[in-house]
């Protein structure tokens, strides 16, 4: 496993991490995974050298954490753990914005059985009014000591710098994959200013990782990928990415390693987070880490194939 320093945090993290999303166990992506496998894949992650896990307070309405907290029992020490908070909005100075953010924080504690996270995102953008109100909420977290590093899951530059002029941002979750690469320049500002990131949606909702590139898919009808995939667009696009397969020839990396591999090998990233429902889907993740760098030639190329499917569909549609 790579690691790498998680920007002015000072926190070495591994460049492959979990996201926990899937770990809500509520049905959504059709995932299926229980909370015994999602646990037994999260200390699985130890012994691969994964020591980042990402969720977020409204995954499963709190139960990934919940997963978390009892997978990392007696050894929470050994994992960097980061999770989210949606802000309300409101007017200046509203308390109402401020408790709201300490009392999520409070919940996830208890859910995660811990005292602090090591990383607090804010998870929905704040609106201008109450950006001073919560930033200096979260600076007083940290103060407490409850919150070690806090930063935004965001692709917009302008909030970022007008959050900066407010206080101390350290993380930034960027929404970048091979076929939407609209977070380019919110990396170019992290690498500028020495923010540690976090990439969220690598494979594009499943797009990436060639499940897809033959069968006509067919998902049930409570995916929220469904209207996508099986649009006639959709299926074409993915016709179009089974052409990325170039990247796998001679055993030298998956489809999902190369996805990976090629996110990893970009200007400004720090860690990626793609989904694990289980043990061997992690171990897959985690070999991107370890795979031959895509070369000049084979990035080209990649690009330009996943850039003709991201200008005639969704697929690759970031969600903040």
């Amino acid at each position: 496993m790579e690691y790498a320093t998680l920007g002015k945090t000072g926190l070495r993290v591994s460049r492959v991490g979990i996201g926990c999303w899937q770990m809500a166990n509520d049905g959504s992506w059709g995932s299926g995974a229980t909370d015994e496998e999602s646990i037994a894949t999260i200390q699985h992650a130890e012994t691969l050298g994964i020591n980042l896990l990402d969720t977020s307070a409204s995954y499963g309405n709190g139960h990934s954490e919940v997963v978390i907290g009892r997978a990392l029992k007696d050894r929470r020490g050994r994992f960097i753990v980061a999770t989210k908070v949606k802000p309300l909005p409101g007017a200046p100075g509203d308390e109402a914005a401020r408790q709201e953010i300490v009392d999520i924080l409070e919940g996830s504690l208890k859910r995660l059985q811990s005292d602090y996270v090591d990383i607090l995102q804010l998870h929905r953008d704040p609106d201008e009014p109450t950006m001073a109100v919560v930033m200096d909420t979260l600076a007083e977290l940290k103060r407490q000591g409850k919150v070690r590093w806090y930063g935004i899951s965001a692709n917009n530059t302008q909030l970022i710098r007008q959050l900066q002029a407010l206080g101390e941002l350290s993380v930034v979750q960027v929404g970048y994959n091979m076929i939407n690469r609209g977070g380019e320049s919110t990396l170019a500002l992290a690498n500028a200013e020495n923010l540690g990131t976090l990439i969220r949606m690598p494979l594009a909702s499943g797009a990436l990782a060639g499940k897809y590139f033959k069968a006509q898919p067919n998902m049930t009808g409570d995916d929220p990928r469904k209207s996508r995939f099986e649009s006639e667009r959709g299926v074409a696009a993915l016709k179009r990415l089974s052409d990325l397969r170039f990247l796998t020839e001679g055993g030298r990396r998956t489809m999902v390693q190369a996805a990976l591999r090629f996110i990893l090998d970009t200007d400004g990233v720090t860690s990626v987070i793609p989904g694990a429902k289980n043990r061997k889907q992690l171990e897959e993740n985690a070999a991107a880490a370890d795979v031959p760098p895509l070369s000049p030639e084979e990035r080209s190329r990649a690009m330009l194939i996943a850039g003709e499917v991201g200008s005639i569909s969704s697929l690759g549609l970031i969600q903040s």
